[in-house]
Parts: C-alpha cells; sequence; structure tokens
C-alpha cells in the first residue's frame, strides 16, 4: 500500500479516535453513567449469579471505577495505535515516532480533562491523564511487539524459501 494513503487512512483514524473521546467527555454526568452503567450492570449480574453472596450496591461502586478507568485506557490505547501507525509513515527514528506519539496523546488526554471541567457533573482528574496516556503508551508498544512479530515471520518466511530453493537447486 502506498505511504500516503497509509498516511491519510492512519489521520481519518486518529482524528475519528479523538472526536470519539471528545464526544464521550461531551456527556454530562447522568449520561456518562448511563453509558458505562450497561456494561457495570451486566458484570454485576453475573458476578451475584456466580457468588450469591455479593452485596450488589457495595460489588456496583467498585466495578463502576474499574469499568470507566478501563474505557479511558482503552480509547486511548486505540489512539495510540493510530498515533504510532501515522508516525510510522514518516522517516525518523523509532524513539522519535514513540515520543511524538505519547506526547500528542498526552496533550490530548490533558486538553479532554480541560473539556470535562466544562460539562455538567463532570470533574478533571490528573489521574485521568496518567491513565490515558499509559493507554497510548500501551498502544505504541503493542505497534511495536506486532511489528516485530511480523519481521521475525518474514525472516523466517524468506529463509526457508531460500532454503528450499538451494535445496531444488543441488538436486539438479
Amino acid at each position: 500500500m502506498n505511504i500516503n494513503v497509509k498516511r491519510i487512512i492512519f489521520a481519518i483514524l486518529v482524528i475519528l479516535n479523538c472526536i470519539a473521546i471528545f464526544m464521550f467527555s461531551a456527556q454530562n454526568a447522568e449520561k456518562s453513567s448511563k453509558t458505562s452503567g450497561v456494561i457495570v450492570n451486566r458484570v454485576v449480574d453475573t458476578v451475584s449469579v456466580v457468588n450469591k453472596k455479593v452485596k450488589k450496591e457495595t460489588l456496583k461502586d467498585n466495578v463502576t471505577f474499574y469499568v470507566r478507568k478501563l474505557a479511558h485506557f482503552s480509547i486511548y490505547t486505540l489512539l495510540g495505535i493510530w498515533l504510532l501507525n501515522e508516525f510510522n509513515t514518516f522517516k525518523m527514528s523509532i524513539l522519535k515516532r514513540v515520543i511524538i506519539s505519547l506526547s500528542f496523546g498526552a496533550i490530548y488526554a490533558v486538553s479532554d480533562e480541560f473539556h470535562q471541567s466544562f460539562i455538567s457533573g463532570r470533574s478533571q482528574e490528573i489521574r485521568d491523564v496518567c491513565i490515558d496516556t499509559c493507554g497510548v503508551l500501551f498502544g505504541c508498544i503493542l505497534v511495536l511487539l506486532i511489528g516485530k512479530i511480523f519481521e521475525l515471520i518474514k525472516r523466517k518466511f524468506k529463509q526457508s524459501k531460500t532454503n528450499s530453493s538451494t535445496v531444488k537447486e543441488n538436486r539438479i
């Protein structure tokens, strides 16, 4: 695939991801709670069926916290994946690409928390910025690991092709 096409695709994915984050942050506290509440209720119902002794309300409070923080981490992990893939289309060191991706993600996380300060019932938390930035870093690490795995597979494939052609030449 052409580098310019990849660059455009990943730029679009970065923009769409940022829009999704912005839209979630634009929800007031009630709407945001309903959104995460769907997942929370499923988890609580499942756990309470398995363990009848569990108190649903206590469990619900604990699960809500983790679901909301995992949502932050996950959507920013996606952002990290799209960002690093975008910057992988430019000629610069891997370290520079990761630093730029991480910096963009951290700045966007800060702006996201600032945005929430204008939304009814929402709060700004440094902890969320840290979770978001860790999500971006995790996304970058995933891209790097998957890239290394593909490199190893390609190398093995080339070696096996070279070995099989050498064997064929020796037979002749």
